[in-house]
């Protein structure tokens, strides 16, 4: 959008197009455009910038820029700028009500100043209008510009702000699922401590009920356990699996269970210094070693946990830590 404003044709223009017809006549010849025109309203004189709603964004920013440019070239023929985007935005009550008058006088309101002297005297100084538009261009691109650099400040200091409160909250979701890993793992450490201590005194009492019975057993002279056992020990460094019967205070060793004599024994009473697992040393299932005063350690396993639990608590009944 541009308008040479030197040129005298502007005067004959203005001639031909200020008319007595009032607000109603210039509603009525309003186009959807860009128009810029004069009004005078009792005792003001008004430049008028018609924006229609139809007008796109890019065209209307540049109509505001251009109406400021012709406001200051012409700002000793008017006292007051106004803008209007529709008709009804002129009628008169609406004029008169932006420009703070009272009610219409009984004198006839003329359309348009009677300037046209000015225009023609501006006509002969083309470099001052000129140099008018030109610094009223820039002045209205550097506010432009201000505007925009307000506006990219203020979407930076929101965008921070957002950022910040989203750091905040970020932290606050991170601590509270912090201590709720933290609260879990505390009540799972409670829950297998509890766990193990009932386990440990289930042990304990199936141990000292397997004693009680093994006492008793031996009291009878019966055989207090019998069974197959796998062993290592007494100078042999492999693993042999054995028949075993438990009778009295000593553990006898058999190839098979049909053998008459057995082929080793072991002494228990006052010989056993520990009986301890063996899991983690050998890595077998159901391991366990005998730890004896005067001869070398003997290593077990057994088939199963439940017979390593019988033949550990008959032969713990021997253990002597003195």
């Amino acid at each position: 959008m541009s308008c040479d404003l030197t040129d005298p044709e502007i005067s004959v223009a203005y001639e031909a197009i200020t008319s007595s017809g009032g607000l109603e006549e210039l509603r009525n010849n309003l186009k959807e455009e860009v128009l810029y025109g004069f009004l005078r309203i009792e005792n003001r004189f008004v430049l008028l910038t018609y924006v229609s709603e139809s007008v796109s964004g890019v065209r209307r920013a540049r109509a505001l820029v251009h109406g400021r440019a012709v406001g200051a070239l012409f700002k000793q023929a008017h006292q007051i700028q106004i803008s209007a985007n529709t008709p009804n935005d002129l009628t008169e009550a609406n004029v008169r009500n932006r420009l703070k008058l009272g009610e219409p006088s009984e004198r006839p309101i003329s359309p348009s100043p009677q300037t046209p002297k000015r225009i023609q005297n501006l006509g002969n100084t083309p470099s001052k209008r000129r140099a008018a538009v030109e610094e009223a261009e820039r002045q209205a691109r550097e506010k432009g510009e201000r505007e925009q650099r307000r506006a990219a400040e203020q979407v930076a200091r929101e965008a921070a702000q957002r950022r910040a409160m989203e750091e905040v909250e970020k932290r606050k979701i991170e601590a509270a699922d912090q201590e709720r890993k933290e609260k879990a793992a505390a009540e799972a450490r409670a829950k297998a401590e509890v766990e193990r201590k009932a386990r440990e005194e289930a042990d304990r009492k199936r141990n000292e009920e397997l004693k009680t019975k093994f006492a008793e057993l031996e009291k009878s002279g019966k055989v207090t356990l019998k069974g197959y056992i796998t062993v290592q020990g007494g100078g042999v460094y492999f693993w042999k699996r054995r028949f075993f019967e438990l009778r009295g205070k000593t553990l006898y060793l058999y190839r098979d269970e049909t053998d008459k004599l057995p082929i080793s024994k072991l002494d228990l009473d006052g010989q056993v210094s520990g009986v301890t697992d063996a899991q983690s040393e050998v890595l077998i299932l159901n391991s366990f070693k005998v730890d004896f005063k005067s001869t070398e350690s003997y290593y077990f396993f057994s088939d199963d946990k439940k017979n390593k639990e019988q033949i550990v608590a008959a032969i713990g009944r021997y253990v002597n830590v003195k």
